[in-house]
């Protein structure tokens, strides 16, 4: 159980409040979580933040601080991104619940980040392309908004409540997200070069490739192979094809 504790990463995504990140570090704290990583974080040393975090500044005071989203998730295996917003173009989710037990039995092998997003709008279209799996937590239609600390304490909860519970294993180790964001970024540039026309009619091709290739649990020979496909793809066009 510790070992998969300490394979969960917390993503905040540009949080405008100190207090709600030391908020979010208690959280975690309380339910044995400690590695919190922070995009474009606001003041950390403020009395708010501290405050906040009662007991537990220290998973502030050890916190990863990245200037964008890609990366803060690049090394890690599976990316969940957290949303209260649902639409066609962001895809189907899950229930916190049962993501857990979907993910969990990965986390002794491999880092699994949580992201959450800013208080006023939360994650973008496009940051949520990087995750492999959305979720969101079912809340009354009337007034379905929760405060960013609320929200990381769900999770936080859930996760030590799953794991309290026998779960299977998977030892495979996964490929990192910048390799899965990398074969994505290949295979695009390939489609266009074969003159694929939904590649540059719409976004819908490279936002359905992302989810195929999110949800699939790709080892890193896995990847390696379709980097290779995709190499002997362009050298044919380079000398086959002129």
């Amino acid at each position: 159980m510790e070992r998969k504790l300490n394979n969960i990463y917390f993503i905040l995504v540009e949080p405008q409040y100190p207090g709600n990140v030391g908020a979010v570090a208690r959280a975690m704290n309380t339910m044995g979580l400690s590695h919190l990583r922070i995009v474009n974080p606001p003041d950390l040393s403020s009395d708010e933040a501290r405050m906040m975090a009662y007991q537990s500044y220290h998973i502030i005071e050890r916190a990863e601080i990245f200037d964008s989203v890609d990366r803060a998730v690049q090394d890690l295996q599976i990316v969940v991104a957290t949303t209260a917003r649902l639409g066609a173009e962001r895809g189907p989710s899950w229930e916190p619940r049962e993501l857990a037990r979907e993910i969990l039995p990965f986390a002794e092998e491999n880092k699994i980040g949580i992201m959450f997003g800013r208080e006023a709008s939360g994650l973008s279209n496009q940051e949520l392309r990087r995750a492999h799996f959305i979720t969101t937590i079912p809340a009354y239609r009337n007034y379905p908004s929760l405060n960013l600390s609320q929200a990381a304490m769900l999770y936080a909860y859930i996760i030590y409540d799953t794991l309290r519970n026998p779960l299977p294993s998977v030892k495979e180790r996964l490929a990192e997200e910048e390799r899965l964001n990398l074969l994505h970024r290949r295979i695009l540039e390939v489609m266009k070069r074969l003159e694929f026309k939904e590649v540059n009619q719409s976004d819908h091709f490279a936002r359905s490739l992302r989810r195929v290739i999110g949800r699939t649990y790709w080892q890193r020979q896995d990847v390696a192979v379709f980097l290779k496909i995709v190499k002997q793809i362009e050298w044919y066009l380079d000398n086959r094809c002129k």
